[in-house]
């Protein structure tokens, strides 16, 4: 049986600032809600990531959009590079959880959310983006990614988690 953990990339205010896309990175949030409640639910890893670039740790900038719901049970991973496995822990923790598959989701799909979804599948990881859980710079080029890539809904993923 798979384990599937969810990773958010970069939900952080200064992220949500840069963007000319703020409703698309609105909805993108709802929808991570969602499916990160259903995750934490059954007991599946939820990894917050963060973007050093946002500003450092210590700054308001850096902190997670407020609307994002988090858990004091998720796991947070800081990052220098686009891609999120790059130099940080985060395959260490997926495999100390058991993870075999990932739904990729955030903030900017063009970048960092592109190159953590190439970064997991050459680790091994099964891949997918999630579809309305990605915000990014141009409403465009979101759509054109997601019909290139493997995408998975939330129906989708409830559907094959249930017991």
């Amino acid at each position: 049986m798979s384990k599937v953990a969810l990773l958010i990339i970069d939900m952080q205010k200064n992220c949500k600032e840069s963007t000319a896309c703020k409703a698309s990175f609105e909805k993108a949030v709802e929808y991570i809600n969602e499916i990160s409640s259903y995750f934490r639910e059954k007991e599946y890893p939820v990894v917050i990531i963060q973007d050093i670039e946002a500003g450092g740790p210590e700054t308001e900038g850096f902190k997670c959009v407020e609307e994002l719901v988090v858990s004091d049970h998720d796991f947070f991973v800081q990052k220098i590079y686009s891609n999120s496995f790059w130099k940080t822990e985060l395959d260490s923790i997926l495999k100390n959880e058991g993870v075999d598959c990932v739904v990729v989701s955030g903030f900017a799909v063009e970048y960092c959310v592109l190159f953590t979804y190439n970064g997991a599948i050459e680790r091994g990881y099964t891949t997918f983006l999630l579809r309305n859980g990605l915000a990014g710079f141009d409403e465009e080029e979101i759509k054109r990614i997601q019909l290139l890539r493997s995408v998975v809904s939330y129906e989708a993923v409830e559907y094959f988690l249930k017991e």
